[in-house]
């Protein structure tokens, strides 16, 4: 690896990182893309290394959260990881023996369903009028686990709606919230990987700095912001992570 790829790497990882802290996803996103398209491996290779890198994003994210105006809620967090985590071994296997192109388009579709409910937001107390029945919340949890696994990302841009919706999280405090879970559900994928031989480490260590240094910086910049803005943003994120899914999947 040349000096230029090296830098550019550290600086995805810094951006990747960055969208983790802040809005509560593993940085996957940027990563997979990252890794196909600059460091020139396949998909599988791209996916596996992602949920390496998430659980150091996530963890460095989540260990910041612990001093955030937001923290963590860890029994919601521990509720969704039971949901999410194991499930992260069906998106493996699927990956195994299928092509990812319909599952790729069955998640940019529910990403742009819950892109209006997250923008038109609730109110910002904990608790109350909740859309959603927790049960289905977790039931929702076991196809975001398995999507984490097939595609490579953490699953936040799913799990901080659902939370607000039905577990009655603010926006932030599911945004911190995701994160541990993310953490969870990247560490389990990425043994699954590595079973399985998919995974080579020896190429990471510039996107993991990066990421670790990339969510701290996302969760500082976060809590200053108000929480309209935030969750006007992350609806917008959505809608363009749900695009660019779609057009990777065609």
């Amino acid at each position: 690896m040349d000096p230029s790829q090296l830098i550019l790497l550290a600086v995805l990882g810094v951006c990747g990182g960055a969208l983790s802290g802040l809005v509560g996803v593993g940085g996957g996103i940027v990563f997979v893309p990252a890794l196909l398209y600059v460091a020139g491996w396949n998909i599988t290779e791209a996916v596996a290394a992602s949920l390496a890198i998430i659980v150091f994003s996530s963890l460095s994210g989540t260990i910041r959260n612990a001093r955030s105006e937001n923290p963590v809620q860890w029994r919601t967090a521990v509720l969704l990881s039971l949901a999410v985590a194991p499930s992260t071994l069906i998106g493996v296997a699927i990956s195994r023996i299928s092509p990812d192109a319909v599952v790729e388009l069955a998640f940019a579709a529910l990403l742009l369903a819950l892109a209006y409910p997250t923008a038109k937001g609730r109110s910002e107390g904990v608790g109350g009028g909740k859309r959603i029945p927790v049960a289905l919340v977790l039931s929702a949890g076991v196809g975001i686990g398995a999507l984490s696994g097939l595609v490579g990302v953490g699953g936040g841009v799913l799990m901080v709606p659902l939370m607000v919706l039905g577990m009655g999280l603010t926006t932030k405090t599911a945004v911190s919230t995701s994160l541990a879970v993310v953490l969870s559900a990247g560490a389990v994928g990425a043994l699954g990987y590595i079973l399985v031989g998919a995974v080579d480490l020896t190429e990471l260590p510039p996107l993991i700095v990066g990421a670790i240094v990339g969510a701290w910086l996302g969760v500082r910049l976060r809590d200053p912001l108000p929480e309209r803005a935030l969750r006007l943003g992350f609806a917008g994120f959505m809608v363009v992570t749900a695009v660019y899914t779609a057009i990777g999947a065609l």
